[in-house]
Order: structure tokens, then C-alpha cells, then sequence
């Protein structure tokens, strides 16, 4: 009998999580149809499509802003800016009620000589809200352009080249981290430069309580510690936690 009722749990279990990532992957594929149709409609100048996919609040905002001709050829003009003849979805981020969602590309922007824009790798935010049980863009947000990102000279490891008359504190976003031979390097995105950030051990980590989860790639964190003296995109950490993305 008991192992009946354990069997049944084991099953119900499994059912539940299959169901939850079905539902998830509806989502992710419905995030992914709604920005193609905006951007098929704004590729045809198509402003009440476009205003239909967006969120009621920004809906409303643009028509404010579009009332005269003027405007609204400038919003078409922008709306088409935004079309990328290629992306790739890096990756997909949800609130804790499911409510909101966050889609993070590598978008093929093509050259717009309107704006002076050169055909670039741009990354870019897109973020939807389910309202009335659609998903709808709330925004558009580019974020850094891929090929112009400031890097440090090197990711050589040396504690002797931290300034320890100095504490500062930098947060972003983790691009990588890799646990290495005594040290752990983070790679840390801060708008559009990369920080490399040296952090003790694994088995320190672990032994500090820190989760190796939590220096997981997208996720946000903030680090205490050393600037490097004289590369300012090296840092040395000696405290951290993450930031809720």
C-alpha cells in the first residue's frame, strides 16, 4: 500500500513538472510569434497592428505622441529602425507570477542611413506583458552593441595587482564564470563593457555558502571588493550576493 501511494506521488510529481515546462514552452513559442507579427507590422508601416501588440499603458502613450502626421511618420520611421533582418533568442527570463516575460536576442540590425545607423550585432531586450490573457510588448530596449563592447587587456590572475587601499562595489550581469585552478573568474557585463572578476576558489565558495547557482550566467549580482591598479575592468571580489533579476 505504501508503495502504491509513493508510486502515485512519484507519477503526480512528474505530471505536474511535465505539464508546468509545456506551459512554459506555449509561452516562450507565443513570446517568440508576437515579436515576429510586430515586426512584420512594422516592416509594412502597419501603426495599428503595431498598436495593437503593445501593452494598453504604452498604447496609449505612443497615440499621444502620433496625434499629428508629422509624429506619426517619425514613430513608423523609428518602429521599422527596430526590425532586424535576423536574430537569435539568447534567452527567455520570467517574473515570479508569470505575469511578465523577457526575451534577450542577438539581433542583425541592417544599416539605416535616416538615423546615421551602420549595420550592427545589436543585443536587445524585448518585454512583454500577458494582459487579458495575451501576451503583449511593453518594450523594445537595445542594449549594447556587440562588436564595440570594452574588454580587459588580459584574464590573467594575479591577487598581487589589487589596489587594497581602495573598496568600491560594481554590479551587472554574468556573461560566464569559470572555476579555475585556486581562483574563480567571472566575467561580468556593466553596460557596454565586460569586467572580469576574480573571486576565491570553488571550495572556498561553497565552504562560504555561496551557491554555485548563483553565479550562473544572466543572473545579476553585485560585488564588493578591489579595483585592479591599472586595469579598471579587472576587479577583485571579496564579498557578493545576487540582485534579483
Amino acid at each position: 500500500m505504501i508503495l502504491q501511494e509513493l508510486f502515485s506521488l512519484v507519477i503526480g510529481l512528474f505530471v505536474s513538472v511535465l505539464v508546468v515546462d509545456t506551459a512554459i514552452a506555449q509561452d516562450i513559442a507565443e513570446l517568440n510569434r508576437t515579436y515576429d507579427a510586430f515586426n512584420a507590422a512594422a516592416k509594412a508601416g502597419d501603426v495599428d497592428k503595431i498598436l495593437s501588440m503593445y501593452t494598453a499603458k504604452q498604447r496609449k502613450e505612443i497615440l499621444r505622441g502620433i496625434s499629428k502626421k508629422e509624429g506619426r511618420g517619425f514613430f513608423i520611421m523609428m518602429k521599422r529602425a527596430e526590425v532586424p533582418e535576423s536574430y537569435e533568442v539568447q534567452h527567455t527570463a520570467w517574473d515570479r507570477n508569470g505575469k511578465s516575460g523577457t526575451l534577450y536576442l542577438v539581433a542583425q540590425l541592417p544599416a539605416m542611413p535616416e538615423i546615421e545607423r551602420p549595420r550592427m550585432r545589436m543585443e536587445i531586450m524585448v518585454s512583454f506583458i500577458k494582459e487579458k490573457g495575451k501576451w503583449k510588448i511593453d518594450l523594445i530596449t537595445p542594449l549594447v552593441d556587440l562588436d564595440n563592447i570594452k574588454r580587459p587587456k588580459d584574464l590573467t590572475f594575479n591577487p598581487d595587482d589589487a589596489d587594497t587601499e581602495k573598496f568600491s562595489y560594481i554590479n551587472g550581469r554574468i556573461v560566464k564564470t569559470e572555476f579555475k585552478e585556486g581562483y574563480t573568474l567571472v566575467i561580468l557585463r556593466v553596460m557596454d563593457e565586460e569586467h572580469a572578476v576574480f573571486l576565491p576558489g570553488k571550495e572556498v565558495l561553497l565552504k562560504a555558502g555561496v551557491l554555485p547557482d548563483d553565479l550562473n550566467p544572466w543572473n545579476m549580482h553585485e560585488f564588493g571588493g578591489h579595483p585592479h591598479k591599472s586595469d579598471n575592468l579587472k576587479f577583485f571580489a571579496k564579498e557578493g550576493k545576487r540582485i534579483e533579476n
